[in-house]
């Protein structure tokens, strides 16, 4: 079982929409048997995907009762394990997180058979819950939401304290970097001034991909997208203006579905690094 780290070190960036999506892109285009694992309070990724129908289970730190899993061929599955729903994962008397650690890895390691990946949804940084997942995870993706203190929080999740680069030091060599991933109100917000400074500042940390605009793959912020369907849906206007509407909702989720097979390009390409050039975490210059 592959397991990536959706992390960050600033709230509302996206993190747990990435994770819900591309939960439910790897499950129903790839047909991989996928466990989300919530770590967040209070659980969005069990929220979210429990309200589209998929199963959220936690109870102690045994493997769920998933036999429908114990084969890819059967069409994949996704699954929510919700760390609020395990008793392990609960514990306030553990300033250190230390039990929270040796449990977490057990945890992990009963869970492994059952799917292909993990999906790994934690508190922001410098919460030691989400060290702790940095330091079992095989690799880390950092959404980024696009603003003007974006290029601070990159700093923060690559050399940060608690960051990429110092964790593989001292915790996880084998910790890849997956890259950041811009996340984009629509309208774009890629043409204001600063967009060039990150661009600049952050290009080695970028997903490479020459399909999208500027070089690089990102995210449409749901939210924005949700907007203009509210839009159409909400105040009646011309067929025309409607018309414009649904091509720039039809984009959007273009965009969204090529930003998600990237990404699962990047994961199926842990522990082939050499052939699909993932990076490690060095220094990012900002």
């Amino acid at each position: 079982m592959k397991s990536l780290l959706i992390i960050s070190a600033k709230g509302n960036s996206g993190r747990t929409m990435l994770t819900c999506l591309f939960a439910r892109h790897l499950h129903r285009i790839n047909h991989w048997r996928v466990l989300v694992l919530d770590l967040a309070e209070p659980p969005r990724c069990a929220q979210m995907l429990a309200g589209r129908g998929h199963d959220t289970t936690g109870s102690g730190n045994r493997a769920p009762d998933l036999p429908e899993c114990a084969s890819p061929l059967t069409g994949g599955c996704l699954r929510v394990l919700s760390a609020d729903a395990i008793d392990a994962l609960r514990s306030r008397d553990d300033p250190a997180r230390t039990r929270y650690y040796a449990n977490l890895r057990h945890l992990l390691s009963v869970v492994a058979p059952w799917f292909d990946v993990c999906l790994i949804d934690a508190p922001i940084l410098p919460d030691l819950r989400a060290v702790c997942a940095e330091a079992l995870a095989d690799a880390v993706l950092s959404p980024l939401a696009m603003s003007p203190d974006c290029i601070g929080c990159a700093s923060e999740v690559i050399n940060g304290t608690y960051g990429i680069r110092n964790v593989r030091a001292r915790l996880n060599p084998a910790l890849r970097f997956a890259g950041l991933l811009p996340v984009v109100d629509l309208p774009s917000s890629m043409e204001e001034p600063w967009m060039k400074v990150m661009e600049t500042t952050l290009r080695e940390w970028l997903i490479v991909d020459r399909a999208f605009p500027h070089g690089y793959a990102w995210l449409p912020r749901m939210r924005s997208v949700m907007r203009s369907v509210g839009r159409v849906e909400k105040r009646p206007a011309p067929r025309g203006y409607v018309a414009a509407q649904d091509v720039g909702v039809a984009e959007a989720s273009r965009t969204v579905t090529a930003c998600l097979n990237v990404l699962t390009r990047r994961l199926d390409a842990i522990g082939n690094d050499a052939v699909h050039g993932l990076r490690d975490a060095e220094v990012c210059d900002a």
